[in-house]
């Protein structure tokens, strides 16, 4: 497949993605037994949390929950999965955006702007998805358990493939594009969930809510490490 082509199809499954619905259509009941699932995994991990634990914060019986999800595991892929497609969305359109003002001139800050950006809208107080991106890095530990976050690199593939390929097109070899993007991903994903520890150790002094300056530094940081890639 051509260049031209490839960066067609992309565009196309772009739309089609952006077609999708949002999130699947959950009673109140599933909704409360979800929220603080994801509350809970996300500050205890897999391993920390119990359904019994979700039964007692939620004020809902183990045989509802069971009855609605499942046993853990079932719920923690839920849990996991259940925000894929909004966050395809918002990270591909992103993407798409960036792409489309470059006028066919990317450059690594480029890309990693695209990233960095939409990862920061999630992470806004308006979004409140800090719970959901604890989650997913709590995910990338998980690796005695695959067959639980199977679902979810699957989900997220798509975005992964199409920032590879965005590396590409900044001139990177596809093991430098790959490997650039699981360090944006690891860095961008660290950096949300770690905001309050960071003013807290920091006494305040660097408190990203505060500094409208901070999404361009972590860019341009991430950006310039990058660069170390480049043939």
């Amino acid at each position: 497949m051509s260049c031209y082509n490839s960066s067609l199809f992309r565009v196309i499954t772009w739309n089609l993605l952006l077609a999708m619905p949002i999130e699947p259509e959950l009673s109140d009941t599933q909704k409360n037994i979800i929220n603080e699932a994801e509350k809970l995994f996300a500050n205890r991990g897999y391993y920390g949390v119990s359904l019994r634990d979700i039964s007692g914060s939620c004020g809902i019986s183990l045989n509802l929950i069971r009855y609605h999800f499942g046993s853990k595991d079932d719920l923690f892929r839920f849990a996991i999965q259940r925000r894929t497609k909004t966050m395809n969305r918002i990270m591909l359109s992103s993407l798409n955006k960036n792409i489309q003002a470059a006028q066919g001139e990317l450059s690594i800050y480029t890309v990693v702007s695209a990233y960095v950006t939409a990862f920061d809208v999630l992470n806004s107080k308006k979004h409140k998805w800090r719970n959901y991106l604890k989650l997913l890095i709590h995910c990338d530990s998980l690796t005695d358990k695959p067959e639980l976050i199977k679902g979810l690199r699957q989900a997220y593939q798509i975005v992964f493939e199409s920032y590879v390929s965005a590396f590409e097109r900044c001139g990177l070899s596809n093991k430098n594009a790959n490997l650039a993007v699981y360090f944006m991903h690891t860095v961008v994903g660290q950096s949300a969930v770690e905001v309050y520890s960071i003013s807290h150790l920091s006494n305040n002094v660097c408190d990203p809510n505060n500094d409208p300056s901070h999404t361009d530094q972590k860019i341009r940081f991430i950006a310039n490490g990058l660069l170390t890639l480049t043939d």
